[in-house]
């Protein structure tokens, strides 16, 4: 409690004082604290490339059975490449349930799934078969030289009929080697 005007006033002007010097001081100050340069914000929407792809084995089988390799390989056709270097990867790889998207991702799958005789007769007995095909023939046309019994597993693919209605020579190929 406050008896007299003056110790009132003496109480105001010391806080007034201490609320002036601190005022003061940040202003004399006036450098704002150092803060870490910001992230680029030009650069964000570039996307992120690897410098080079893995080659190995077990991630490559890995890859091949992945489910969304599809929306992988569409982002770096590269990745489908690397897998089919190997021949277990190969070999899963014509198991998948979309081997069709990936096609499309990349033209040249069918040469180089053909590569091997025994990945070949998968890719033959894989229903997909005909998106494959349809996007690079010339694989399947050396592969069925090669390898006659090929001709016979593609015969029985459920979808013969639209791959020898999208492609003619294939089928006068095929009625060569039967």
């Amino acid at each position: 409690m406050i008896h007299s005007k003056s110790s009132f006033l003496k109480t105001v002007l010391a806080v007034s004082a201490v609320f002036l010097s601190c005022t003061t001081a940040g202003f004399a100050d006036d450098q704002s604290p150092q803060l870490r340069p910001g992230l680029g914000a030009g650069n964000s929407t570039k996307s992120v490339r690897p410098n080079r792809i893995r080659k190995d084995r077990a991630a490559a089988n890995s890859m091949a059975r992945y489910h969304w390799l599809d929306r992988a390989a569409m982002a770096n056709p590269q990745l489908i490449e690397s897998i089919t270097d190997f021949h277990s990867a190969s070999m899963l790889l014509t198991k998948h349930p979309r081997l069709g998207e990936i096609a499309e991702a990349d033209h040249y799958l069918c040469r180089r799934l053909t590569r091997w005789k025994d990945v070949a007769r998968k890719l033959a007995a894989n229903p997909e078969c005909d998106k494959v095909i349809a996007r690079d023939p010339e694989g399947i046309y050396r592969a069925i030289k090669r390898d006659r019994r090929l001709a016979k597993i593609l015969a029985r693919n459920p979808m013969f009929h639209r791959m020898i209605g999208e492609n003619p020579d294939l089928g006068k190929l095929l009625s060569t080697y039967m």
